[in-house]
């Protein structure tokens, strides 16, 4: 059983005595952090990074144990920690900024409001993007319009099915989208192996993380950009955004797509106590500061791309719950929620 150790963190910020704790003692916290996706793709790739650093910035050292817990693109792990999560502070996870959105949008099985999260900070703004192999014949964005697409997919709440699947609704693009695919590890076999055409929403992180000969052989095309600014790599790729064609259009892309700015978000329980919370994300803006980590990231392939701490989490989070009733609506069917 996991150690509690709300009692032993609070102590360690107070008191000096307390963060000159023993070897043994410091190595007795152990906290659990929950990964949204299965191993082998982008969020394990990241959670994982994390995990090597967190502990040595909290007061007194800890122990990360990074656990897998995937399931409909992150809802399964995020309503464990918001309903069954010791909220002591031992407990955080990692996944997709979608889970913000999800239960705001209708997403099937989201079961509560983000507003009450502890979010302690976002490692990466996550652009994501659409892409098709080199062999098919779309090639760009424009394509998109006169040539089906048939692209792989996770769950259904998982961006490489809701992202297309709002272009389609928004815009009229014609993705045909294949779900049921465990993660972006086993869509990216799917596309190599030649079940599917492309991928419609990818992290391009994970890309540069995972299959970097993808891009510098030219194997797939990237068609357009699921952020709300361009990523810096991809300056003649257009965004969504861009493809709107009136203000109304482009207000809804705008309320899909802003989740992207936390890519890859870390978040509590509800109502974990004020000195645990304030040490962790505390913990977290140290870690992301960090010159050993941003060293082991640089050296894996890890993009690090304005990151964001729990506070500002908290206002994003805060700003889209407060957005217009009807464009959230809008939003909602567009992601394929129940609106």
């Amino acid at each position: 059983m996991l150690a509690r150790i709300t009692v032993a963190l609070v102590a360690a910020i107070a008191s000096p005595c307390a963060q000159a704790q023993t070897p043994d003692a410091a190595k007795s916290k152990d906290i659990r952090l929950l990964i949204s996706h299965p191993p082998g793709g982008g969020y394990d790739t990241y959670a994982r990074l994390l995990a090597r650093h967190l502990g040595k910035q909290v007061p007194g050292g800890a122990n990360i144990v990074a656990q897998n817990m995937p399931g409909a693109a992150g809802v399964v792990m995020t309503n464990y920690v918001a309903s069954q999560a010791p909220k002591d502070g031992s407990v955080i996870a990692l996944g997709p900024g979608s889970l913000a959105t999800a239960a705001l949008f209708h997403a099937p099985g989201a079961r509560y409001d983000a507003r009450t999260f502890t979010w302690i900070g976002s490692m990466n703004s996550e652009v994501g993007v659409a892409v098709s192999w080199k062999t098919s014949p779309v090639k760009t964005a424009q394509d998109l319009f006169s040539h089906e697409l048939i692209v792989a997919g996770a769950g259904k709440t998982d961006n490489s099915v809701v992202f297309p699947s709002a272009l389609n609704r928004i815009l009229g693009t014609r993705f045909k989208v294949i779900p049921g695919y465990g993660g972006s590890s086993e869509t990216a076999l799917a596309l190599e192996r030649g079940e599917v055409a492309g991928i419609g929403g990818w992290n391009y992180s994970s890309i540069v993380a995972t299959r970097p000969d993808w891009l510098k052989n030219g194997n797939i095309n990237l068609l357009v950009q699921f952020a709300l600014s361009p990523h810096p790599d991809l300056p003649n790729t257009p965004t969504a955004v861009e493809l709107g064609r009136n203000d109304s259009e482009r207000e809804v892309l705008r309320l899909v797509f802003a989740q992207s700015s936390m890519g890859r978000v870390v978040f509590g329980p509800p109502g974990v106590p004020d000195d645990a919370a304030k040490m962790l994300k505390a913990s977290f803006r140290a870690t992301i500061a960090n010159a050993d980590f941003l060293t082991d990231a640089r050296n894996a392939r890890i993009e690090i791309n304005q990151p964001m701490d729990g506070d500002a989490v908290s206002r994003l989070v805060d700003d889209l719950h407060g957005a217009d009733a009807a464009q959230i609506k809008r939003a909602a069917e567009a992601a394929g929620g129940a609106g």
